[in-house]
């Protein structure tokens, strides 16, 4: 009997051992649980706020709040692994810089993060995670951007010097040239160094006040491209001539005359009337003797000319009629064509050599130029008929060289996209050949500045279509780092296609003034733009 009862003991005792050890296992299964999917969850986290941190900094430096939420959206999902959904939510603040005070300017985005990720182990029995669960993290930066600072400055005013400009404008009726002179030097007076010294050792230094707190201001640049109807280029003489920066097509009107429009001398017809070049075209025997050039050379020549500038008549025989008598009068007299033309057409200009030849400068290889002196007769919106009228300034670090457009006058028609391209070659001429000079040129601000009061006048299209052909995205990509802006003189330059499509924000790099105070103001405002860089980015 006691050995019957012990048998039955052993069984009850397994039987509750089996069932404390089923309990057992819940505890244990849910360590287990917990400490896997924890430390799971824990990485997660840390890798969460890892991508935001990253987000946040990529974000902040690229500054484009349309794209901010995409932009951090793929640092989370490149960071952390397993998710099931993600929401990423970025925010940013702007503070500007107060005077007088530690307010800086800066930046600020917030990275708001929620990701949703599958439980590897889920039981309602077993103590577990929930089937999802949540995880979130935050992250701010802030980026104090910096101007100029250690960086040197190369700019180019192309600046219009067109008739309009001597209309007067603002609450003082001042003359739009003088202020528009008066702005280029006072800016040239602030980037230039006004009191170079001389060392011992013969080095020069600048000796302005704020020099300590900039980078060598012996180092900044200023150049100016006035502009009219063309740009001026002045010879070894001191001869000026009226310059265009284009190509033309060797296609229009092939029939009219096997003479291109880049095959005529155009320099050579401008001390002729209108009338003797349409008769040249008429009869090659009443073409001018000019050296050793053939009547039927020039005959070719001048029937391009009358085509390309629409030279509709030369002389004709004008008789009045006598009412009284009821006849002609006998003595009759001659009219002639005296006219003057505008050279360069729309329907001539080659957009896409242009635009791939930008860098050319073309009085140096065709013969598009001619002479602005008073023996000109053809041509037309060349402004003064001498050798002073402006011509352009290269970069100089020089205040002298800037100031000489004191003594520049305003006259002519107005095509901008002449000054356009001469600006980008003298940016351009202004690059280093020596390779240590050439490492600092690297970090230089380039920028180009067109100032310009007024449409393009006769060719309107010429520009816009130049910029459709890609001038100015070119010209940024000749010149990496360029930046462009537009300030309209008393002109509505927002409103312009051309210059809309030549910047890359035309809501902020096209600025139009009113007077002279806005004139400097928002010069100062855009090359504050221009040469911003992204400065320091922290985070917090």
């Amino acid at each position: 009997m006691k050995r019957s009862i012990g048998v039955r003991s052993i069984k009850k005792q397994g039987g509750v051992a089996a069932i404390w050890i089923g309990l057992s296992l819940v505890p244990i299964m849910g360590f287990t649980f917990w400490a896997v999917e924890g430390t799971r969850y824990v990485q997660e986290k840390s890798r969460l706020g890892d991508a935001a941190e990253a987000a946040a900094i990529a974000v902040t430096m690229a500054d484009q709040e349309g794209s901010a939420n995409e932009f951090a959206t793929k640092y989370v999902n490149a960071y952390v692994r397993d998710i099931k959904s993600s929401q990423v939510t970025t925010k940013r603040k702007f503070q500007e810089a107060i005077p007088d005070s530690d307010t800086l300017e800066f930046i600020q985005y917030t990275v708001d993060v929620k990701t949703t990720h599958d439980s590897w182990f889920s039981s309602t029995f077993i103590p577990s995670f929930d089937e999802t669960q949540d995880l979130t993290g935050q992250s701010l930066a802030k980026k104090y951007p910096a101007y100029l600072g250690d960086n040197n400055i190369d700019i180019v005013f192309v600046s219009d010097f067109s008739g309009s400009m001597n209309w007067q404008w603002g609450k003082d009726s001042t003359y739009k040239i003088d202020d528009l002179k008066k702005a280029v030097n006072t800016i040239s007076e602030k980037l230039l160094c006004v009191d170079i010294e001389t060392e011992p050792d013969g080095t020069k230094v600048c000796g302005d006040k704020e020099q300590d707190n900039l980078a060598d201001k012996l180092d900044n640049r200023i150049g100016v491209v006035p502009f009219n109807i063309r740009v001026r280029h002045r010879n070894t003489n001191g001869n000026a001539f009226s310059t265009s920066q284009l190509r033309y097509l060797h296609t229009v009107d092939t029939s009219v005359s096997p003479k291109s429009f880049e095959k005529v001398d155009w320099d050579l017809w401008r001390e002729y009337y209108a009338w003797q070049v349409y008769d040249c075209a008429e009869n090659k025997e009443d073409c001018p003797s000019i050296g050793s050039r053939t009547k039927k050379n020039l005959h070719r020549q001048a029937k391009r000319i009358i085509s390309a500038l629409n030279i509709t008549w030369g002389k004709e025989k004008h008789c009045e009629w006598d009412r009284r008598n009821q006849k002609w009068i006998e003595v009759c007299d001659w009219r002639y064509n005296t006219n003057v033309y505008h050279l360069d057409r729309y329907k001539y200009v080659d957009y896409a050599k242009s635009v791939d030849q930008m860098l050319v400068d073309k009085y140096d290889t065709y013969k598009f130029h001619y002479k602005t002196d008073v023996n000109n007769r053809l041509y037309s919106g060349f402004g003064n008929k001498n050798n002073v009228q402006f011509y352009n300034v290269a970069l100089t670090n020089k205040l002298s060289d800037v100031n000489a457009i004191k003594g520049m006058s305003a006259n002519g028609s107005t095509a901008v996209f002449q000054g356009v391209i001469k600006g980008v070659q003298e940016l351009n001429d202004g690059k280093p050949t020596n390779d240590d000079e050439l490492e600092t040129y690297k970090t230089k601000v380039k920028m180009m500045l067109i100032l310009s009061d007024g449409q393009e006048t006769p060719e309107s299209n010429i520009f816009p279509m130049l910029v459709d052909s890609g001038l100015c995205d070119e010209a940024r990509a000749l010149i990496p780092g360029l930046y462009i802006g537009v300030i309209g003189i008393d002109f509505k330059a927002s409103l312009q296609s051309g210059f809309q499509d030549c910047v890359v924000d035309a809501d902020e790099d096209i600025i139009d003034v009113s007077n002279l105070d806005e004139l400097i103001e928002k010069i100062e405002e855009l090359i504050r733009k221009g040469s911003k860089t992204s400065g320091t980015t922290k985070l917090y």
